[in-house]
């Protein structure tokens, strides 16, 4: 019997409802819908980059891409993700591939900091949510045109440190809201002198990321693309000391120990002091000369702010003073362990409220589209410190920074702010 063509309809839509709508379980467990999962891109396949993907192979996560200018890097991390029941995902040699998929969700920025400002700005203008390594940028003018890109986007956005957040103890001198909340009571006094030494984990690593100067060019493996590993920085010769696991020891890459660690020890201090929105007026050091392409060691650098307050780097060469504070103000001093000169300092400090809680759930704030913790702007800062101490030791000489560049040092403002190779720019 001919149906009519009302009736027809009518029984045609029930029957598509249900085939739509189907019980969770009835998929199996552990079954996650696609509106459920976020969508992650790798850009950068080296050791860091497992902290980005290890806990984002299954359930809610998934990798949808992955890329690097080392074929046999991508490919281990390929059998990687593959082992641990993550799929196949995207192979790519150049990030603009996976970066444009459009489902990825979250592209994780795991090369060495000549590229992070490239590709995250990419990224940000494509809408996915960013996580960067650090630090942020490789120079300050790199990090002023991020940080203008991510806040006209509003996409969320993190740096991978973490130790400014809530209940995170800072290198074993205490809980970040807690160091926070006593220098925002005021008991210590002002300004206040913040001292980075080798005590706990608080480690420069100088001799570990020093490079090595006049190296003899050696050719190129077929699996890597030296092209494209320099990228926006100066093309030069290649030698296996210079990629992967000991880039970090060269100025057209990162910035020695001070790039490997700087941001992780000086974003929360930046936060302590209450600086996230400027930055220091002076930088000096004490350093020898250094090559033009190998970063060197250095013994301090000092940075000063507008009202006084003074943050000072030690590194492992500098002279020992085991009884040296934390954190000294007029009227007294901050040990780790939390523990103080004047106890009666830190119960006093303790009447006032703790900071408000940051939000330190990234994925949450991607699937939702809304601000981490702390942003691009607190990151540019803190990364800016590292910068700054960096050029300090480099150029080996004091440095008045105002408005964000030198004031009367064009060779400063030039290294803060070279021009990208080639076509790339942010």
């Amino acid at each position: 019997m001919r149906l009519p063509r009302r009736s027809f309809l009518r029984k045609a839509a029930v029957a598509a409802l249900g085939f739509t709508i189907i019980p969770r379980h009835v998929l199996g467990r552990g079954f996650v819908p696609p509106s459920e999962t976020l969508n992650h891109v790798i850009v950068g396949c080296g050791g860091i980059s497992a902290m980005h993907s290890e806990p984002r192979m299954t359930g809610k996560n998934r990798i949808i891409g992955i890329c690097d200018v080392d074929a046999q890097r991508m490919q281990a991390k390929l059998e990687r993700i593959k082992t641990a029941g993550g799929g196949t995902p995207m192979l790519a040699g150049d990030f603009r591939e996976v970066i444009a998929l459009p489902d990825a969700d979250v592209v994780h920025v795991c090369t060495p900091p000549h590229w992070h400002g490239v590709i995250a700005a990419m990224a940000a203008r494509r809408g996915k949510a960013v996580w960067c390594e650090k630090p942020l940028t490789r120079t300050i003018g790199e990090g002023i045109a991020l940080s203008r890109v991510v806040q006209q986007t509003g996409v969320p956005f993190r740096v991978n440190t973490w130790f400014r957040l809530n209940r995170t103890n800072y290198y074993g001198v205490g809980p970040a809201r807690e160091i926070k909340r006593v220098v925002a009571s005021g008991v210590l006094g002002g300004p206040l002198t913040v001292r980075l030494a080798p005590v706990g984990g608080i480690q420069w690593k100088v001799n570990l990321w020093t490079g090595k100067p006049d190296l003899k060019p050696e050719p190129v493996p077929a699996h890597l693309n030296w092209d494209m590993y320099c990228g926006p920085s100066p093309l030069i010769p290649y030698h296996p000391h210079r990629c992967h696991g000991s880039f970090r020891g060269y100025w057209n890459f990162d910035q020695g120990g001070l790039g490997d660690m700087g941001q992780h020890f000086l974003d929360p201090v930046q936060y302590f002091l209450g600086k996230d929105n400027e930055s220091p007026v002076t930088v000096e050091c004490d350093a020898p000369p250094q090559d033009a392409m190998a970063c060197g060691v250095w013994k301090t650098v000092t940075m000063t702010y507008k009202d006084g307050t003074r943050i000072i780097l030690e590194s492992e060469l500098a002279e020992r003073n085991p009884e040296s504070p934390f954190l000294q103000g007029p009227n007294g001093k901050l040990f780790a362990g939390m523990r103080c000169n004047r106890p009666e300092l830190l119960a006093k400090a303790a009447e006032y409220p703790l900071p408000e809680y940051q939000e330190d759930d990234f994925d949450l704030c991607a699937r939702e589209k809304r601000p981490f913790g702390y942003g691009v702007s607190e990151a540019f800062r803190s990364s800016t410190l590292v910068n700054l101490a960096a050029l300090s030791v480099r150029l080996g000489r004091q440095l008045t920074f105002k408005s964000d560049s030198f004031v009367g040092d064009d060779q400063a403002n030039q290294l803060a702010s070279p021009a990208l190779r080639g076509n790339w720019a942010l």
